[in-house]
């Protein structure tokens, strides 16, 4: 049973403020009580996520849990099946490892090409990307935070001059999209993430190649640890 809400004006807010705020937390309540179910296992790959059963279950109306199994198949942990309805999915550890270790090397790759061929201008645009993540608050506008992510990757894939690497590069960052979504979501990973970004980018500021390889390939590796971890793989990375 999710706990109750208090739905009542507050601090000055005005009824329609504070029943949308309401609502939102709603959501991520029932968002986060999903996602620990899911992780832990008492949701098992295969199981059934129906909107009534869950309504009932959770005390809550099937609005909430309908926004909260979108976000779920946003960050890869269910699957929506055509006339079958929602899915918890099955995530290959595998997988994750595999293709981390792929992005990790042509990461690291494009960082040392970049640290002796970027411009003046992408270093600026790495640092203003670098200072607008820091500032911004964990757990918010998760598509922004993906956005800015690829962006900040991108400068660098372009800033290495290699096109072949590049597409590679970018080829293999979209194969881990559902992934980098749901690392995101991991308590303290996006604080992390921000300071592996900060450390890449002062590697490249320095001109000194082999840290930028090394925090690159490092910042990729991470990322899959965590995934891994979160998924009750206890192999080393």
């Amino acid at each position: 049973m999710i706990p109750h809400v208090n739905a009542s004006p507050t601090d000055g807010q005005t009824g329609g403020e504070s029943i949308r705020g309401v609502y939102r937390s709603m959501q991520d309540i029932v968002f986060k009580t999903l996602r620990d179910e899911i992780l832990s296992g008492r949701l098992q790959p295969g199981n059934a996520l129906n909107t009534l059963a869950l309504s009932t279950r959770l005390g809550v109306s099937r609005t909430p849990i309908r926004e909260a199994l979108n976000r779920l198949i946003s960050i890869g942990l269910v699957e929506n099946a055509p006339h079958r309805g929602c899915f918890v999915r099955k995530l290959s550890v595998d997988e994750v490892v595999e293709v981390y270790y792929i992005r990790a090397a042509l990461a690291g790759v494009c960082a040392r090409l970049a640290t002796k061929r970027i411009t003046e201008a992408e270093k600026k645009k790495l640092v203003m990307l670098c200072e607008k993540m820091e500032r911004d608050r964990p757990g918010k506008d998760l598509k922004a935070k993906l956005r800015q992510n690829f962006e900040f990757h991108n400068i660098i894939f372009k800033a290495a001059h290699s096109p072949n690497i590049e597409a590679l590069a970018i080829q293999y960052y979209h194969q881990t999209e559902q992934f980098r979504a749901f690392s995101l979501e991991l308590p303290g990973r996006f604080e992390e993430m921000c300071r592996e970004h900060r450390l890449i980018l002062q590697a490249i500021l320095d001109g000194k190649a082999e840290l930028a390889e090394q925090s690159s390939r490092e910042h990729q590796l991470n990322t899959a640890r965590r995934i891994a971890q979160s998924l009750g793989y206890e192999g080393e990375i």
